[in-house]
């Protein structure tokens, strides 16, 4: 285990909708893969965790129901029937972990109602660019989008658009500035979850270190390349015993 810290923190960018000439499908953030930069602030920030997990239940709450059930039994019925529990749980999950849930639509041989739904985690979709009115006509599917040459994205008919043999419904909120994804309601609140987390792995390593004595090191000349602060950090450890915080200013 490493005793040499070299802190460089950067202040969270929103993340980016690409469109790409050779895909035709929107990337969500540099390297598409800002879905899974949020599944690590759940997975690695207590707090965040936490609080995710009571707005949850609180979305949940009893469960879905309907004002009017005593009027329409039958459709109430049918309503319960598709969007079971287990179903409509995760796809809360997605729309407030990843801000935005989408709902698998399956119809009848008939194509004319919908027999059953299901979840698709929202980590796995992308939005099709969308036509010349503006609209998402389509998403893609990936099991593993950074490794899309063995998991080939599969296109699928968005709800209204598609064949009615299997659609994609999207739930999510609009977002100023964002056009096929929603950003997350508590993304001013990402720095610090990223914070938490630097804090605790400091922590630990201070610990498994038996809390051996910390020196102290200020670089006043600017932040290097990344090259340069891994040649700084090797020679820091060489020449200084213990446990080294490097601060670049």
């Amino acid at each position: 285990m490493s005793n040499v810290h070299v802190f460089n923190f950067e202040s969270h960018k929103p993340p980016q909708s690409i469109e790409s000439n050779k895909e035709a499908w929107v990337n969500f953030g540099d390297d598409n893969d800002y879905f899974k930069y949020l599944i690590d602030r759940y997975n690695n920030s207590t707090t965040n965790n936490s609080v995710i997990n009571s707005i949850n239940k609180l979305i949940y709450g009893r469960g879905l129901d309907a004002t009017d059930s005593n009027k329409k039994p039958n459709e109430y019925a049918q309503m319960k029937m598709l969007f079971r529990p287990e179903v409509l749980k995760c796809v809360i999950t997605d729309y407030k972990l990843l801000g935005q849930g989408y709902f698998q639509l399956i119809y009848n041989k008939a194509k004319n109602a919908i027999v059953r739904v299901e979840h698709v985690p929202s980590q796995l979709i992308r939005a099709e660019k969308c036509n010349d009115k503006g609209e998402i006509t389509a998403y893609y599917y990936s099991d593993n989008w950074q490794d899309i040459k063995n998991f080939v994205p599969k296109r699928i008919g968005a709800f209204g658009y598609g064949d009615k043999t299997l659609e994609i419904l999207c739930v999510r909120d609009y977002s100023v500035g964002q056009k096929y994804y929603s950003n997350v309601d508590y993304i001013g609140a990402l720095p610090y979850a990223k914070l938490e987390e630097e804090i605790a792995d400091y922590l630990i390593n201070d610990v498994q270190n038996g809390f051996s004595p910390t020196s102290v090191i200020n670089f006043n000349n600017g932040i290097p390349d990344e090259e340069k602060q891994g040649l700084i950090a090797a020679d820091v450890k060489r020449n200084y015993p213990g446990q080294v915080v490097l601060k670049l200013l």
